[in-house]
């Protein structure tokens, strides 16, 4: 009995981390969008209109890894 106790308190502390990532995960995708965007205008000569465009690019990129990881928890904790 100790022993399942153990490694449920484990299997919720790796959701808890999991679930901790979620915001970095959403916020890394449009600064990720506006860094590119940024050499992209620079280097290459691109109208300023591609950092918007960039920005939701990497926002729904965000937001589809999310997704994908809350899936993954909620598969784990059916175990």
């Amino acid at each position: 009995m100790p022993d399942q106790k153990k490694e449920e308190t484990v299997r919720l502390l790796w959701m808890l981390g999991l679930a901790m990532t979620i915001p970095m995960i959403l916020v890394s995708g449009p600064i990720a969008g506006y860094f590119i965007s940024i050499v992209l205008i620079d280097q290459l000569k691109l109208p300023p209109a591609l950092t918007p465009i960039l920005m939701s690019l990497g926002l729904a990129g965000s937001a589809y890894q999310a997704y994908r990881l809350i899936r993954k928890m909620n598969t784990t904790k059916q175990r």
